[in-house]
């Protein structure tokens, strides 16, 4: 009887856990690349037993700033940015963006802080903050 309940109260446990938890952002910032362009870097976390693809982004704030997901790529001497379709995170994981992996190329007039959404797989979004850095450093 112990064990049947103690099986039953871990099974609410799990099922509260997965109603519960959601992806995230943290460590969120932008660094200007170039006049009118910015490279969004944070750190996407999945916390949940399933795959979850940020399959899209847009700026919230300010207005007129548009988002793309990109990854560089580095062949030898020569370093290229590409647009892609999405970026997935493995269950109980995390994505980094970085200067040279993936990150969200923003364009636009960007000033103070910008508010990005994330448009996520599982048809949830994800709203974060990125403040600007003072690094200034990018090969486009």
């Amino acid at each position: 009887m112990r064990k049947a309940l103690f099986l039953i109260a871990l099974a609410v446990a799990a099922v509260g856990y997965i109603a519960l938890v959601k992806p995230y952002v943290k460590d969120a910032s932008y660094i200007a690349t170039a006049p009118d362009t910015a490279m969004a870097v944070f750190t996407f976390v999945n916390p949940t037993p399933f795959t979850v693809c940020i399959t899209g982004a847009e700026v919230l704030k300010p207005p007129g700033v548009s988002a793309e997901l990109h990854v560089t790529e580095i062949n030898g001497t020569l370093v290229a940015m590409r647009p892609i379709d999405k970026v997935c995170a493995a269950p109980f994981s995390a994505v980094k963006f970085t200067h040279f992996g993936y990150h969200l190329m923003l364009t636009g007039n960007i000033t103070g802080n910008v508010e990005i959404r994330l448009r996520l797989s599982n048809r949830e979004d994800v709203v974060f903050a990125a403040a600007r850095t003072q690094l200034e450093i990018h090969i486009h």
